[in-house]
């Protein structure tokens, strides 16, 4: 509901008094645009005022009011012009970088610096599958391969599922494809690699975790999904674009895109948008489908009467991590669009390119830069603190640290008074670090919403962060200050960093990482670690990322190596037990030992932990314990530990098996064995293959 405009007003005066907003920005500020700055999500463009236009780069303009992606102009003249408009909205929606929460300038609502531009920064992502290099309609050598880029299979494939790790480029694949295909119909150019003949194909773009809290019981039909549409575009205001985007499905002119399956955070909930998936696809067959998910939450079961929630006819891809040319292509753009902004000098731009290059070689962060989403947050941190660390939890800790400080530095160093967020803590006679533990624990409780299943990117309604805020500053009685906490609260809304208000009312954090981070640390500050973490490992959907993000704090953070051996050994006790979930549990010991590296030389315990966990994991590869692809992760994390095979790892030792001249493929049946055997006598050693 919204506030009478005089306690608006009030609230803004406030935010005045605590230094969070100017004089000049109060007089220039109507009470009503700025209910909308501390609504607006902040993905697209703003236009306000009577008969102003807004529009991208690269969009059709609107003429009137489009507000975060609510359109709020005339009405369309007829279907077309409907279709115009909600591609339009879409492009607003898709064209800039997802920040908000990430660069603390784009997150300040009340500053004028344009947020970065995705078009500007993005940086075409691969997928694992190899593809033999062609000229023309010519297969050149077919040693020499390419891997095929992620457009390419979303062309190939009318429908198919993207899988990828945690901060590997699946949302922001669709958006960009989305804000290419809004824009293309246009006569601007299309997404690269897209063909021409289909630049009038509609993006129809379903967030799986909203549509996820729309299942209240029934049957998953196509109905259901398409009246989440409905929805959704009458919210927007962009009803008018029902029934043209209806006939475009109808007609087979669509794209479906499906975003994070694995934030549907319950089974039921996944079997029935697995369901009303595959209605909807066979009620519009023609139109080209496209669902995305992590790859750990997308396996085939392990057990034989276990139930297959993954989408049949849709074939899977999954993305590669940056090679070192997309590495340095993203770093370069980066520093480019910043210059841009304004935000880095021109002179400073090639020195910082350089020294972010050098720096993301590092031996101990070279691994996590082929991450875009890490990529991104060691730009980040780069770009404000000149310098790197060295493991993945203190970057997020660097982020953190930045998000909630970083407007004080600013301020400060502009001689300005402290402003709000640290006045209102020195008020309560608080510390920043008493901010961070309520965060920690509203994640922490977010994470673990919903059933046993995938752990989500949850909601945090309003009115629990007010009350969780309220705790840290009672009064004389003992009573929360929840006028206290309204202030933080507004603060946030203008300065969105770790929590961005999503919806009006609706908060929640700016990447599903920093949630499972955050989340880790709570898990490190509250009782029994090791047992605790231990307790909650198999579900590990939804809390393996967590447990290794509380690892890699107690470890670079705290230089606790105690705990994380702690863990270990409750991951993977002496005794054995042949059930699936002790082998996941093996799996993430491993892990665990990993991150350790070294450390776990310092002491016998660690010594002991280390044989037990690579011969345990050894037998869960060598008998396979798990499904194939599983599989071979643990066996990355042999190849970290050290295998403890001789016949492996040491030369001399290694088994050979003969294979006589000729045409053999690695994978033939023990008949094509025999026949080979038949056709000709086994050559020596020049023409053997090594099994390991």
């Amino acid at each position: 509901m919204t506030e009478p405009v005089s306690e608006r007003e009030a609230r803004l005066r406030r935010l005045v008094e605590l230094g969070e907003l100017s004089q000049d920005d109060y007089a220039m500020l109507t009470a009503s645009e700025m209910q909308e700055i501390a609504t607006n999500t902040g993905s697209g463009a703003i236009a306000q005022g009577q008969g102003s236009t807004a529009a991208s780069d690269h969009s059709l303009a609107i003429g009137g009011n489009v507000y975060g992606d609510v359109y709020q102009g005339p009405a369309p003249k007829d279907g077309r012009e409907a279709l115009a408009i909600y591609r339009t909205v879409l492009a607003y929606t898709t064209s800039q970088l997802s920040l908000r929460g990430l660069d603390i300038v784009a997150s300040d609502a009340t500053c004028k610096q344009a947020p970065l531009d995705l078009a500007q920064v993005y940086v075409d992502l691969d997928t694992t599958v190899m593809v033999v290099i062609q000229e023309g309609e010519f297969k050149l050598d077919e040693s020499k391969q390419r891997p095929l880029s992620v457009i390419e299979a979303v062309i190939r494939n009318r429908r198919l599922v993207l899988l990828g790790d945690p901060g590997s480029g699946k949302s922001t694949f669709v958006r960009r494809l989305a804000y290419g295909l809004a824009n293309s119909a246009e006569g601007l150019p299309c997404p690269t690699g897209w063909p021409q003949a289909e630049i009038n194909r509609l993006p129809v773009l379903v967030v799986l975790r909203d549509y996820a809290r729309s299942i209240q019981g029934g049957d998953p039909t196509c109905q259901h999904l398409w009246s989440f549409i409905t929805l959704r575009l009458q919210a927007q205001n962009l009803g008018a674009a029902v029934e043209p985007m209806q006939e475009c499905l109808q007609k087979g002119k669509a794209l479906l895109m499906f975003d994070g399956l694995d934030e549907v955070p319950t089974r039921e909930q996944r079997r029935f948008v697995r369901d009303a998936v595959t209605a909807f696809s066979k009620r519009y067959p023609d139109n080209r489908y496209l669902l995305t998910c992590r790859i750990l939450s997308y396996q085939e079961p392990v057990e034989p009467n276990e139930e297959d929630l993954r989408i049949s006819g849709f074939p899977v891809f999954t993305l590669a991590p940056f090679d070192d040319g997309k590495i340095d292509r993203f770093i370069e753009a980066w520093y480019h669009e910043l210059t841009e902004k304004r935000t880095v000098n021109a002179d400073e731009r090639d020195g910082l390119t350089q020294r972010l290059k050098d720096a993301v070689r590092r031996p101990d962060l070279h691994g996590m830069a082929g991450n875009p989403l890490l990529l991104t947050v060691m730009a980040l941190v780069h770009t404000h603190k000149g310098r790197l660390p060295d493991a993945r939890a203190v970057l997020y800790e660097d982020t953190v640290d930045l998000l909630l400080s970083r407007w004080d530095e600013q301020k400060q160093a502009n001689k300005q008074a402290r402003p709000g967020l640290g006045k209102l803590l020195d008020s309560a006679g608080r510390a920043e670090i008493d901010l961070k533990r309520v965060l920690w624990r509203l994640a922490f409780n977010a994470h673990g919403q919903g059933e046993t299943g995938d752990g989500q990117l949850a909601d945090i309604p309003e009115a629990s962060l007010q009350k969780a805020l309220a705790n840290l500053n009672k009064d004389a009685e003992g009573k929360p200050d929840l006028n206290w906490a309204r202030d933080v609260v507004d603060i946030m809304k203008l300065r969105a960093g770790l929590l961005i208000e999503r919806l009006p009312g609706v908060f929640t954090f700016p990447h599903r990482t920093f949630q499972e981070f955050l989340s880790g640390v709570y898990l490190t500050s509250e009782g029994d670690f090791a047992r605790n973490a231990a307790a909650l490992a198999d579900d590990a959907a939804r809390w393996r990322e967590v447990i290794l993000l509380a690892t890699g704090f107690l470890l670079h953070r705290q230089g606790d190596n105690s705990r994380p051996l702690a863990l270990a050994g409750e991951l993977c006790p002496e005794q054995r037990h042949d059930q699936e979930h002790a082998w996941r549990r093996a799996w993430l010991a491993g892990e665990v030992l990993a991150e350790l590296g070294s450390r776990t030389a310092d002491s016998q315990l660690g010594l002991d932990l280390h044989n037990r966990v690579s011969h345990r994991l050894v037998d869960l590869v060598t008998q396979a314990k798990l499904p194939a692809k599983e599989r071979g992760f643990v066996g990355d994390v042999l190849a970290h530990l050290g295998d403890p095979r001789p016949e492996v790892t040491e030369v001399d030792n290694m088994q050979f098996c003969f294979i006589p001249p000729g045409v053999f493929n690695l994978g033939s049946n023990d008949d094509d064995l025999e026949a080979l055997k038949d056709r000709e006598k086994w050559h020596d050693c020049s023409s053997t293959l090594a099994f390991f």
